[in-house]
C-alpha cells in the first residue's frame, strides 16, 4: 500500500513540475520578436510607447510636486515651473514622441545582428528610441556591449 501511495505522489510531483515548466512564457528576446506578426509588433510597440508616456507624465507630476513643497499643486502651476519640469532629464528620458513604425523597423534591424538575439525586447526598444533621439554612437555602443555581455552569460 505504501508503494502505491509513493508512486502516486511521485507521479503528481512529476506532473506538477512538467505543467509548471510547460506554462513558462518564452523570453521576450530577439528569437521571440522575429517570430511575431507585423500587427503584433505594432501593437506591442504601441503599448511600450503608451507606457513610456505614462512614465513621463508621472515624472512631470513628481517634478511639479517637488517644486510645490512635496504636493501636486491644486491650481495650474506657473509657466516657468511647468516648462522646467517638461524639460527635466527624467521627463525627457520617458517622453515618447516617435513614430511607432520607426520603432518596429528599428527593433527588426536591431535583431538582425545575431549578437543581439538574447537581449530582451524592452532593451532593444530603448536602444532604438535612444538612436532616434540622437544619443551618441559611443554611448550606444557602450550600452549595447554591456547588454550583450549580460544577455549571453
Amino acid at each position: 500500500m505504501k508503494t502505491r501511495v509513493g508512486i502516486a505522489l511521485l507521479a503528481l510531483v512529476v506532473l506538477g513540475t512538467w505543467r509548471s515548466h510547460a506554462q513558462q512564457p518564452p523570453p521576450h528576446n530577439g528569437y521571440w520578436w522575429v517570430d511575431e506578426s507585423q500587427d503584433f509588433k505594432v501593437g506591442f510597440a504601441n503599448g511600450y510607447a503608451l507606457a513610456m508616456n505614462d512614465d513621463a507624465d508621472a515624472a512631470g507630476l513628481r517634478c511639479l510636486a517637488a517644486k510645490n513643497g512635496g504636493t501636486i499643486p491644486e491650481k495650474a502651476p506657473k509657466d516657468a515651473d511647468l516648462d522646467a519640469c517638461l524639460q527635466s532629464p527624467e521627463v525627457q528620458y520617458y517622453a515618447f514622441n516617435l513614430h511607432i513604425g520607426q520603432l518596429v523597423d528599428g527593433v527588426d534591424e536591431f535583431y538582425k545582428d545575431f549578437r543581439n538575439k538574447n537581449i530582451q525586447v524592452e532593451l532593444a526598444m530603448r536602444y532604438v528610441r535612444d538612436q532616434l533621439k540622437g544619443k551618441s554612437d559611443t554611448e550606444l555602443a557602450d550600452e549595447l556591449a554591456s547588454w550583450r555581455q549580460a544577455a549571453n552569460k
